[in-house]
C-alpha cells in the first residue's frame, strides 16, 4: 500500500505504527497521491530530515500529501535550519513558523 515510505528514512518499527494508528483515510490518500507523496518525502529528505519523516506523517500528514510546489514555497519562506530543528524537537510547533 504505502510501504515506499521506507525508501525515504521510515524505519520498519515506524512504518508499523503509522500503520496501526493513522487514520485509514490519511493512508489511502497518501496512497492515491503517492507522486506527490514521493517528491514531498524526497524534498524532506534533501533537507536533511530522513529519521523524523515518520513525525510528520503521524503529526501534519497534510505536510506529506501537499501539492510539492506549495511545500518548498511555505518552507522556503521560512529558514531551512530552524525547519529542521522544529521537526526535531518540536513538529507541533510548526504552525508557529507559519508551516
Amino acid at each position: 500500500m504505502i510501504e515506499f515510505i521506507k525508501e525515504y528514512g521510515v524505519t520498519n518499527l515506524d512504518f508499523e505504527y503509522i500503520m496501526h494508528n493513522l487514520k485509514l483515510d490519511v493512508i489511502e490518500m497518501m496512497c492515491l497521491s503517492e507522486s506527490n507523496v514521493r517528491k514531498n518525502l524526497a524534498f524532506y529528505n534533501e533537507l536533511g530530515i530522513t529519521s523524523n519523516i515518520a513525525k510528520i506523517i503521524m503529526s501534519r500528514p497534510d505536510l506529506i500529501i501537499i501539492e510539492p510546489a506549495s511545500l518548498k514555497k511555505m518552507v522556503g519562506n521560512i529558514d531551512k535550519e530552524l525547519f529542521v530543528n522544529v521537526v526535531d524537537k518540536s513538529i507541533e510547533d510548526l504552525i508557529l513558523v507559519g508551516v
